[in-house]
């Protein structure tokens, strides 16, 4: 979330709750002086006041959105000889991208980086191109993408996720062999 939607869904709950507090206020009729006997003998005031209670909740869910969650890191942090170093999970969705993409026979490959309990699962959704065997190339996926991210970045890969959403519908010459 950008820190313009953070600031407008900031004083979108302000507002709502200084809404809630004033419909809630004019329904139990704070103002005049009997104003037991004015809830009780209208029922668009208990309306309003309930309205008013709803939207001071909103407002207060609103407001306090991102507290209490934890910032999910996007990159993976190792201690190297003379400090830190962060490799981003873009990075390693580019080298996925990068050596998926050479496999014969795979195509438009969109690679997602997740965290893992030793290391990081690679998500990657690639399109094949016809007339291929898709298990064996998709394993050929998985076995080149985790020794190359591993070996580039020294990240421990647990799993590479295939997923082949379509046939390419690109005829690439040469990229297939088709043999003849």
């Amino acid at each position: 979330m950008s820190i313009l939607d953070r600031i407008l869904l900031f004083l979108l709950a302000l507002a709502s709750l200084c809404l809630g507090v004033i419909l809630a206020l004019v329904g139990a009729n704070v103002l005049g002086p009997d104003t037991l006997s004015m809830v009780s003998a209208s029922p668009i005031n208990i309306v309003a006041i309930v309205a008013g209670v709803i939207i001071v909740l909103i407002g207060l869910r609103f407001l306090f959105y991102r507290i209490g969650r934890p910032q999910l890191a996007d990159f993976v942090a190792m201690t190297g000889e003379h400090g830190q170093i962060r490799i981003s999970y873009d990075t390693i969705r580019q080298l996925a991208n990068r050596r998926g993409g050479q496999v014969k026979g795979s195509e438009g490959l969109d690679t997602r980086v997740r965290p893992g309990e030793d290391g990081v699962i690679v998500l990657v959704r690639m399109q094949v191109l016809p007339d291929v065997d898709i298990a064996a190339t998709s394993r050929e996926v998985q076995t080149v993408v985790k020794e190359y991210v591993e070996h580039a970045t020294s990240i421990t890969v647990e799993q590479v996720l295939v997923h082949v959403s379509e046939l390419s519908s690109s005829q690439k010459q040469g990229k297939v062999w088709s043999g003849a």
